[in-house]
This record gives C-alpha cells, sequence and structure tokens, in this order.
C-alpha cells in the first residue's frame, strides 16, 4: 500500500514492462527464417539434347530429399558455338546467379568452364562450384580451385574396342570418326594418351580423323568404311552444312548414317542408343549428373568448401546393343552378350 492508502498500480506496470523486455528477444536474437538451399546448374548444351537430360536426371535423383530450389540454364554451345554468342549467354547466366545468390553452381561440360566458371566465378568466396563432364585437362582451368572440383569424363575407349572384338572376332580394325568441335579434341587427347600409358587396343585403329562439315563426313564416312572392319561413330554434334552455315541436327546425321553404312558402328555415349549404332560399352550421363549431385549434396549438408572435395571421374560403362541395327546389317548377336547388355535395343 502507498502512503495515501492505495495501491501503487504504476511501479506496478513498469515492473511488469521490464520483465517483458528482459524476456524479449533482442533482434539479433530473432529467430530468422534460414536462406533456402539453392543450386544453380548451367549446361552447355540444349536442353533437348540427351546426355544433358540423363545428367539432370542423375542430378535430381542424388539431391532427392533435400528441401532445395534447382534452376536451370542452358548456354546452347552445340547448335550455337559462335564464341562471341557464348560469351553473351554466359553473362547472363551470371546475372541470373548473381540475383538468385546460390550456394552451389553446377557447371556441365566443356563450354561452361571455358566460359563462365574460369573468367568469373574460380576463385570467389561464393559460390561453390562443381564441375562435370569435363574432358580437357583440369589445369586449363586452374582446377581444383578453392571453390571448384567436380568430376571428370572419359569414354570407354579401351573397354568399347575389347567389346566389339568380342561380339565379331574376325573384326581386326576399326576407324574413329568426330566432329572438330573442342570436345572432340579432348576426347581425342585421352584416347591417345590411354594408348600410351596402356598399349595397344584390342582392335587396330585403321584412322582417326576429324571433319568439320556435314558434306565431309559424308565423304569420310563412305570412305572409311572401305578402309576397316568397323565404324567408331564418336561426336558429330557440330557439323556445319557448307551450303547454309548452319549447324545439321545430330538426329539428321545419324539418320544419314543409317541409310549408308554397311560396317558395325561402335559408339560411346548415351546419345548411340538413339541414334542407330550397333554397340559399345556406354559412359553414363545419368552417373556423371550423380556423382557431381552426391558431392553438392555433402558441400549443401556439411558446408565444406568444393576445393576439399576431390575430383572424381567416371567409371561406369553401360554394354549397350541394338539388335534392330544388327539385323538391318545382317549380324547376329550371340545370346549371352544379349543376355549380357544392360542396354538392348529391339
Amino acid at each position: 500500500m502507498s502512503p495515501n492508502g492505495r495501491s501503487s498500480t504504476v511501479p506496478a506496470l513498469v515492473l511488469a514492462g521490464l520483465l517483458l523486455c528482459l524476456a524479449a528477444p533482442s533482434p539479433a536474437q530473432t529467430p530468422r527464417a534460414e536462406t533456402p538451399l539453392r543450386v544453380f546448374v548451367v549446361q552447355s548444351y540444349n536442353q533437348e539434347y540427351v546426355w544433358t537430360r540423363t545428367i539432370n536426371e542423375g542430378l535430381r535423383e542424388a539431391l532427392r530429399g533435400l528441401d532445395v530450389v534447382i534452376e536451370f540454364f542452358y548456354l546452347d554451345a552445340k547448335r550455337k558455338p559462335d564464341p562471341d554468342n557464348l560469351r553473351r549467354v554466359a553473362r547472363e547466366a551470371l546475372a541470373r546467379i548473381e540475383a538468385r545468390r546460390p550456394q552451389v553452381v553446377v557447371a556441365v561440360d566443356d563450354p561452361a568452364q571455358a566460359y563462365l566458371v574460369e573468367p568469373f566465378l574460380k576463385g570467389r568466396a561464393s559460390p561453390q562450384v562443381i564441375f562435370c563432364g569435363v574432358n580437357a585437362p583440369l589445369a586449363l582451368y586452374g582446377y581444383p580451385a578453392a571453390n571448384v572440383s567436380g568430376v571428370r569424363e572419359r569414354w570407354h575407349f579401351r573397354e568399347g574396342f575389347a567389346f566389339l572384338r568380342q561380339l565379331f572376332p574376325d573384326v581386326g580394325s576399326v576407324a574413329l570418326l568426330l566432329d572438330e568441335s573442342e570436345s572432340a579434341g579432348f576426347v581425342l587427347d585421352d584416347l591417345r594418351e590411354d594408348q600410351r600409358l596402356n598399349g595397344p587396343f584390342a582392335v587396330r585403329l585403321a584412322a582417326v580423323e576429324q571433319v568439320a562439315t556435314f558434306q565431309a563426313w559424308r565423304r569420310k564416312v563412305l570412305e572409311l568404311q572401305e578402309r576397316a572392319d568397323a565404324l567408331a561413330l564418336g561426336l558429330y554434334h557440330s557439323l556445319v552444312d557448307e551450303e547454309t552455315g548452319l549447324v545439321v541436327p545430330p538426329e539428321q546425321v545419324a539418320a544419314w548414317n543409317d541409310t549408308v553404312v554397311r560396317k558395325p558402328t561402335l559408339g560411346f555415349t548415351d546419345f548411340s542408343r538413339d541414334h542407330g549404332h550397333l554397340a559399345g560399352v556406354l559412359e553414363s550421363g545419368h552417373e556423371q549428373g550423380f556423382l557431381a549431385g552426391g558431392m553438392v549434396r555433402e558441400i549443401l549438408t556439411t558446408r565444406v568448401a568444393a576445393g576439399t572435395l576431390p575430383v572424381r571421374i567416371n567409371d561406369q560403362g553401360i554394354v549397350f546393343l541394338n539388335l534392330r541395327t544388327a539385323e538391318r546389317l545382317g549380324l547376329k548377336i550371340p545370346y549371352e552378350f544379349i543376355e549380357a547388355g544392360e542396354v538392348v535395343v529391339r
């Protein structure tokens, strides 16, 4: 009671207010929603390309169960390979990255490294960068770096040539044909290094050729199938029509191949299954994406820097057979190979 006999309500209210202030967290202590997890995927090629699609599938599978926003950007480098165009679209990708502020950027295939990561993202505190599908020597891009690691790509040349010889023991030579893209050049560097380190392949390389145009490709296919027992068809996604100057769709090249090729054909990548190639030990875009996605997951869940993760390389070759092509060529595939095939087109 106060001296005048009335309750002192004002001090009580002041005390209550003081207690509430002490109990309430300061603005710095107020819990805030965590920044959402974001992954920005920069694909070098177009969305419809089977290699691109299967890498995306592998990435999504590896990140399944995480509350993460995944955004995709496509440089379209095979259909629009002009360097000025690639520099422009790479800057568009960079602007999108800086606006979205993802924790991790996934850069797929060599153009994304050359036009985006190496000039703009490598060496920054953020974002972390995971590459995959890289054929070039990593030192070309200064990899690995403090914020960059990933997955190298290799074709299964040795395994594919051995599989061809097992299928058809009479095949003693093969001619390899590719376009003149930078990626094709890197692939051939890997082939030569494999030969240097591990010796001859199971079949003799009768020729290794690169051409720039669709017309030159057609001439070489006709020539090489007269010089070798089989044809190994590598990349042909950058062939230009001499008349129009435009890149010829690879599906058109594959359709032409089917009309003239009379020898067994060997493939090395995912698109072989859709392009009428007879057989191969294929590298898997899904594996590339899944391995890269596993590294992304580790970064998102443990906050480690990308550069602390060791570079990986694909190793799971997929045994592939196309029985429709075998029938068209009049070739018989022993049942044990069909039974062992992981991808069999019937």
